[in-house]
């Protein structure tokens, strides 16, 4: 069982505390988890999405700001992450169709900034 307590902020990406995720670890390469920037917020801001890393099955959420301030710190946030490794994340341990995986890469190439 995943220790909801731990206080992961210390760490400034995923990669850092990667031996702490190593569910995280086995599912995404160092380059991604590199990426994954450790929310550090004090409350969830209205209409961000988050992810817990600590509970994958949730899936992504979006906040409403009423929320108490988390008692947990192993969250990330989309806008602080690229697109494509949201994509990867969002899709760790859920079950995911054709029709989702076309959507996923549409929204990474609308979401992809001009080179």
């Amino acid at each position: 069982m995943t220790d909801r307590t731990r206080d992961l902020r210390d760490c400034a990406t995923a990669y850092d505390c990667r031996d702490q995720l190593p569910e995280l670890a086995a599912w995404m390469n160092d380059d991604a988890l590199k990426q994954l920037t450790i929310w550090r917020g004090p409350r969830f801001q209205a209409g961000e999405l988050y992810f817990d890393l600590d509970n994958p099955e949730r899936g992504p959420f979006e906040a409403t700001g009423d929320e108490q301030p988390p008692k947990d710190w192993t969250y990330v946030a989309q806008s602080e992450i690229p697109p494509e490794v949201w994509a990867m994340l969002v899709t760790w341990r859920q079950p995911v169709n054709e029709a989702q995986g076309d959507s996923l890469a549409a929204q990474m190439e609308h979401t992809r900034p001009e080179r």
